[in-house]
């Protein structure tokens, strides 16, 4: 006769053996003694506690997988009644999604339950304890919360700081979906964790390209920040002013590449603060607005390259882009491209020869 453990997984539809992970279920893991487990997983986790609850040694199973994307290090796993502690983080919220079975969790002085009504935990890189009385199936990982603030506000829109939803990480959480929203983003987001059983792609690269944890933090943005959905809800007619003023700026400093352009300047002509524009500018591009303005006058020297005039230069095309020497320019051109400027230049002048 299977031990209790393994009797009450099978109960519920769970037998270890064949129960199918959210990803890479081909390629998990199988451990059965908790002490090499447990010392692998401090190697990722702070573990201050781990072990099998008593009574369930013998049938200690824990079966699992990871999977990377972007800075994201996600585990989905299945495991016996067992029982640990997490320590604190500074900057590092802790994320566990169930899919069946049940933890109860205690942090902060609250004990919260988490099962299939109630699926979502969040820590906001408190210590916490949990406890899995019969088995869990489910996905685990952690976030970089500065990283979820930004998200936040780029979603709210342009000249909100991402100050405006610290208060919103303060608190460790259970969250019971209580609206057909709350439960769509939670069905959503297992659908999105599903996007990474492709180890091929994963392999490849080809799930940095497609940005799956931006989809993530863009999911949790929802779920963790109630003030949000409010202010992507904001009036539209001030929203759109603020684009319109925004998208003038870069219109014309897409006019003006070929002359110097300060960061006052860009002040200047957008009336917004310093702090607002660069804030604006991440929020948008990834990066401040010169490193921009510098992106853009490679790209633009590209296109001249790839298609020069006669007597056009390495030197004359990074003059006339405000590069202060060739050698500069050559670095950043092959950084952005993978390719010297000169290798470029001679292919636009072999295709601007032909017939």
């Amino acid at each position: 006769m299977p031990p209790d453990g393994i009797r009450s997984a099978k109960r519920d539809g769970c037998d270890p053996g064949s129960v199918k992970l959210l990803f890479h279920n081909q390629l998990a893991q199988i451990d059965r003694d908790p002490e090499v487990l447990a010392q692998r997983l401090a190697q990722h986790y702070p573990l201050l506690d781990f072990g099998p609850r008593q009574g369930h040694e013998s049938s200690f199973l824990h079966r699992t997988s990871t999977c990377q994307t972007g800075d994201l290090i996600l585990s989905c796993g299945y495991t016996t009644p067992i029982r640990g502690t997490i320590g604190a983080q500074e900057g590092i919220g802790s994320v566990n999604m169930i899919l069946s079975g049940n933890i109860r969790y205690e942090a902060g002085g609250k004990e919260m339950v988490v099962d299939a009504h109630r699926p979502f935990f969040f820590s906001p890189g408190q210590e916490y304890r949990y406890t899995i009385s019969d088995h869990f199936n489910g996905v685990v990982f952690h976030i970089d919360l500065q990283r979820l603030r930004q998200t936040a506000a780029s979603m709210a829109g342009l000249g909100v700081s991402e100050r405006r939803f610290c208060q919103d990480l303060d608190l460790v959480r259970a969250l019971q979906p209580r609206s057909r929203r709350s439960e769509a983003l939670l069905q959503v987001l297992r659908q999105t964790l599903r996007l990474l059983d492709h180890p091929e792609l994963e392999l490849a690269g080809d799930l940095d390209h497609l940005r799956v944890d931006d989809l993530i933090y863009r999911n949790l943005a929802l779920l963790l920040f109630p003030r949000l959905e409010a202010l992507i809800q904001t009036d539209d007619r001030k929203r759109s002013e603020r684009e319109r003023i925004f998208d003038d700026v870069l219109e014309w400093t897409l006019a003006n590449l070929h002359l110097p352009i300060s960061l006052s300047q860009l002040e200047q002509r957008s009336g917004y603060s310093r702090r607002n524009l660069q804030l604006a500018f991440q929020q948008r591009f990834g990066c401040g607005p010169i490193q921009w303005v510098r992106q853009q006058r490679l790209d633009q020297a590209r296109r001249e390259l790839l298609n020069p005039e006669t007597d056009d230069s390495v030197a004359s095309v990074s003059a006339r882009y405000g590069f202060s020497s060739p050698c500069v320019f050559s670095r950043d051109f092959k950084a952005r491209f993978g390719l010297r400027p000169s290798e470029v230049l001679r292919k636009g002048k072999r295709h601007n020869r032909l017939p």
